[in-house]
């Protein structure tokens, strides 16, 4: 019954029921079919809900699509950052790679000329003496001045040639030092005291003067009064007087020297130039 009364009308109810049964026939009809409409709504809803939802998790799976994304690109941007890196150190490591070579090259090029030609304890001790030995013959032949100190110098060089415990290297450094200090006489300008031999002083004895040399052009002395100048003569290998002329000029070239003066001209003797052979 309640099958057929969801398939007709209410006129057709009236027809097979009895009157009195018509107004609560209408009633369940009605309550039938809100309990339909019921039924039918819910099943949208879940639909609903399930496509929120769906939306919701597609929302969210795209947004760590994005942060993915993301992350890929700068991972990506660093890959190239390292790669170019590497490929510059590996252009730079083979440059360095071809100079190192080059440079073995080289050595190995030098080495083996300089193989015949070296120096060894033998050979350098023997030319170190010589050296030596010619320092203090050019000392002997020189002009006088500083001899005290020059002779004292030599003498230290030969001895320290002959040390086992002083290496090579040093003993050269020092017999080029004394050679550069007598280079240096020749460019300089000194004054300084000492004692004029005796053979030169009155009665025999010698005597403290001031010496001006002046490079090795001249070595003039003045007595410590002024009043006597001399100069050494290489030719006789002896110091001879000057005229008292020159007494003023000397005292003044001695005050240059001791920069108690400005520079000037001095009036001195000079050796005449030798001519050579």
């Amino acid at each position: 019954m309640w099958f057929i009364l969801n398939g007709i009308s209410c006129s057709c109810i009236r027809a097979f029921l009895p009157p009195r049964s018509v107004k609560n026939s209408l009633l369940c009809g009605l309550l039938l079919g809100t309990s339909m409409a019921t039924s039918a709504q819910e099943p949208v809803k879940q639909a609903i809900d399930a496509a929120a939802a769906a939306n919701a998790e597609a929302a969210q799976s795209q947004q760590r699509v994005d942060a993915l994304a993301t992350d890929t690109q700068s991972m990506i941007e660093e890959y190239r950052k390292v790669v170019a890196q590497t490929e510059d150190l590996k252009a730079y490591n083979d440059q360095v790679e071809r100079m190192l070579g080059t440079q073995k090259n080289e050595l190995a090029a030098l080495a083996q000329q300089a193989r015949p030609n070296a120096v060894t304890p033998e050979r350098l001790l023997p030319l170190l003496r010589k050296m030596v030995e010619t320092l203090e013959q050019f000392v002997q032949l020189d002009a006088p001045f500083l001899a005290e100190e020059r002779a004292n110098r030599v003498k230290d060089l030969k001895q320290l040639v002959d040390l086992p415990d002083v290496s090579l290297s040093e003993k050269y450094r020092r017999i080029m030092e004394a050679y550069q200090v007598e280079a240096e006489y020749g460019r300089t300008i000194e004054a300084y005291v000492g004692e004029l031999p005796a053979a030169e002083g009155t009665d025999g004895k010698g005597r403290t003067v001031n010496f001006l040399r002046v490079g090795r052009m001249t070595l003039l002395y003045a007595t410590l009064d002024g009043g006597e100048s001399g100069y050494w003569d290489a030719a006789s290998k002896s110091y001879k007087s000057l005229p008292a002329e020159f007494n003023r000029e000397i005292e003044h070239g001695l005050q240059i020297a001791r920069k108690e003066a400005a520079p000037d001209l001095l009036k001195v003797p000079l050796p005449a130039p030798e001519v050579v052979k």
